[in-house]
């Protein structure tokens, strides 16, 4: 979160005459940490991010991913 309020200028601000967009709304960086930390409570850490991805990932043991040690190097 450190790094993104480097871009404050970005995010909301009462004075600004800018149009607002998703960034600017006042509620947006309480709203991303919020998500953040649901995230990251998925796989038992402080904060994390979901992604997507184009194709569909073949798992063909689904058990054997869920119930294995996490280890993120793997």
């Amino acid at each position: 979160m450190k790094a993104i309020c480097a871009y404050a200028s970005q995010f909301y601000r009462a004075e600004s005459q800018e149009p607002t967009t998703r960034l600017s709304e006042q509620n947006f960086l309480q709203q991303l940490d919020d998500s953040t930390r649901y995230y990251g409570s998925l796989i038992g850490v402080g904060a994390g991010e979901a992604f997507y991805v184009r194709e569909a990932l073949n798992v063909e043991d689904p058990v054997a991913l869920l119930t294995r040690p996490m280890n993120i190097y793997s």
